[in-house]
């Protein structure tokens, strides 16, 4: 029995705010790119990694922009529903491999191990995804999904068996997604028990309050980035279990709410990561301190005689956290 397509229309708020948010983050994730690129102080491993999590995040936002802006003509559904549903899975594996990289790196100490792994992170990362991809336009599993677990934008077709269909939201994102929910959880409490014993044992030696705060702020953020991940993907794993759940004999409830958080979820983890990982990062900061320091010392010298010793002050004291002996960690400082 063929699911019913197009049984939820696309609503004006979901159009603005899937948009906003595909905006956001197509701003966030280009920062977070060309940032890299800029400033080498900044350059580690985990911060490469994060660079491959927005490239995957940049085009996710495209396709969602293009989803939801335009008519669902067979031609354009199916090229979106192949991007989007390559970038979705490459961001979901880069996302568990940085966590992967970290535990292994930073925790467990064998940094070398996890450096060699990274190479194995790009086979996966970007391979299995689009294995996946060629598998599915092959067997003509890709197309419109008439809005039954997507918010605006294509994905799985819909003229399929309800039991095809599961099988394929399996396959080309959900089960990744839910597997990729438990594994960063696991990971990054892990990670965040390590540091702290780090932290613990280090206690009273060379710990001065900044570097203690520093620490305290890498391990909010060790928290903030499971949580966040999360947060902003669960609602169209809710959809999905909804779907499941009523069955194929069936239509699944309208359910409006989640279809707008679901297009706002599933495409602002970009801007996230660039609040996470830059906007509230000091050494980021102050590098964007510099920049607009010299911008308007050009324009307006006067104004900001002082501003250059303020900038030198902050490039000097940097940040110390105890477990910066490894610059991966420094992701995450202040």
């Amino acid at each position: 029995m063929s699911t019913t397509k197009n049984y939820l229309d696309v609503s004006t708020p979901n159009l603005v705010l899937a948009t906003l948010a595909a905006v956001l983050s197509l701003f966030g994730t280009t920062f977070i790119v060309v940032t890299f690129f800029i400033w080498k102080e900044i350059r580690s491993t985990s911060r490469r990694i994060l660079v491959y999590i927005s490239i995957a995040d940049f085009f996710v936002a495209v396709g969602t922009v293009v989803g939801v802006s335009f008519s669902k003509h067979s031609t354009t559904c199916l090229i979106q529903s192949i991007c989007g549903t390559y970038f979705v899975l490459c961001s979901f594996f880069w996302t568990v491999f940085l966590a992967v990289y970290l535990f292994i790196g930073c925790t467990n100490k064998r940094i070398l191990l996890a450096e060699r792994l990274v190479c194995l992170f790009h086979v996966i990362a970007w391979g299995v995804p689009l294995t996946i991809v060629c598998i599915a336009v092959a067997k003509k599993k890709l197309g419109d999904n008439g809005d039954i677990v997507s918010s605006g934008w294509c994905w799985v077709s819909a003229n399929m068996s309800w039991k095809e269909q599961v099988k394929w939201m399996l396959i080309a994102g959900k089960f990744w997604e839910v597997t990729a929910f438990v594994i960063i959880t696991i990971l990054f409490i892990f990670i965040r028990q390590g540091m702290r014993k780090v932290l613990n044992n280090e206690e009273g030696l060379l710990l001065s309050e900044r570097s203690s705060r520093a620490a305290q702020t890498a391990e909010r953020k060790l928290i903030l980035v499971p949580l966040s991940f999360i947060l902003l993907r669960i609602w169209g794993t809710v959809r999905f279990f909804i779907f499941v759940v009523t069955g194929p004999n069936k239509v699944p409830p309208a359910n409006n709410w989640l279809l707008v958080l679901q297009g706002i979820g599933d495409t602002l983890p970009g801007f996230a990561n660039f609040l996470i990982f830059c906007f509230f990062t000091e050494k980021v900061q102050g590098h964007l301190r510099t920049a607009f320091g010299r911008c308007f010392s050009r324009c307006c010298p006067g104004v900001l005689a002082g501003y250059g010793t303020r900038l030198n002050h902050d490039r000097l004291r940097g940040v110390c956290v105890p477990t910066s002996s490894n610059p991966d960690l420094q992701t995450f400082g202040k």
